[in-house]
């Protein structure tokens, strides 16, 4: 028996977990990254980071090394530069280390985990993510008359309940916060039902 595939994946053997294939393909409706930490702490890292080196902190040379940016502030600009690309680059999608698959499952909103698979997790630019769980949090359940509001509503509880499932790490909801009041949440929960 010939396996059938999903192109750029992995060979499948079993036709009903293939997810083009699947009727559940047509429920997902959002993934959402979620980052080792959040932006504002890794760039504090990092800044930190490129200081030490840069300043050589905690040897007699730092206050001399301050002085001389001081006087010239574009001195270190070229370190500077390899030292923030060595680190990590930009924290936007260089930091991700999972995602979070939104969808409906009837009447009920569920999230599956994909995550890297690592004791420890350091920045990085080579990561390989893995699925972990058909669930990350406990669904939530969507009560009639279903409106936009109620479903809304319980997409947001869902994902704060995310956020206390994986509390050292940073869930960015940003695109969805500004995406979700310009679309129409109960037609397309209700399309999801059929």
């Amino acid at each position: 028996m010939k396996p059938s595939t999903i192109p750029f994946s992995i060979p499948i053997q079993n036709r009903s977990l293939n997810p083009i294939n699947s009727p559940m393909a047509r429920a997902y409706f959002f993934d959402l990254p979620v980052y080792r930490l959040a932006e504002d702490r890794y760039y504090k890292e990092r800044d930190e980071h490129i200081d030490t080196i840069v300043f050589q902190i905690g040897t007699p040379h730092e206050d001399h090394l301050r002085d001389l940016e001081r006087q010239n502030p574009h001195a270190s600009d070229m370190i500077r530069d390899h030292l923030q690309r060595t680190y990590g680059g930009c924290w936007r999608f260089n930091e991700i280390i999972g995602y979070i698959r939104l969808h409906f499952l009837g009447s009920q909103v569920r999230g599956e985990y994909f995550a890297v698979k690592r004791d420890r997790l350091r920045r990085t630019r080579t990561r390989l993510l893995e699925f972990r769980t058909w669930k990350l949090a406990p669904e939530v359940q969507i009560n009639p008359p279903y409106s936009t509001a109620d479903v809304i509503a319980a997409i947001r509880t869902y994902i704060e309940d995310c956020k206390r499932e994986i509390p050292r790490r940073f869930i960015d909801t940003s695109t969805f916060e500004a995406m979700a009041p310009f679309l129409n949440w109960n037609a397309l929960f209700r399309g999801s039902l059929k």
